[in-house]
């Protein structure tokens, strides 16, 4: 049974806005700054939502996307990046800066469509 949401980013600032915005929405919400600590995490657990940033320590966020991608196909994945190349390699995409209201509609959006 999944346990929440996982998000991922080195910037502390972001993972506590992601982090309030969620936990405000009623979701638990685990956290990592770390890209291989976050394809670990989430390889180990099972989360309704993984949160990547795409420029993390150790991997990306693209990278962890992939292998995880493998490990768990039916994972849930939202990348984040100001890179706007990136989102064409990820389905769901979230550009950066974005407003609690972009970081709600896209959580919902990609739960809709799973």
């Amino acid at each position: 049974m999944p346990t929440g949401f996982l998000v991922a980013d080195d910037d502390e600032d972001i993972r506590f806005f992601i982090s309030y915005v969620l936990e405000r929405a009623g979701h638990e919400v685990a956290v990592t700054g770390d890209g291989a600590e976050a394809l670990a995490r989430a390889a180990g657990e099972e989360f309704d939502l993984v949160v990547l940033d795409h420029h993390m320590p150790r991997m990306t966020g693209l990278e962890v996307a992939a292998q995880l991608r493998v490990l768990r196909p039916a994972a849930r994945v939202l990348l984040m990046s100001g890179d706007l190349d990136v989102g064409e390699q990820c389905p769901y995409f979230l550009p950066k800066p974005f407003d609690r209201k972009e970081l709600t509609a896209a959580v919902t959006r990609l739960l809709e469509d799973a």
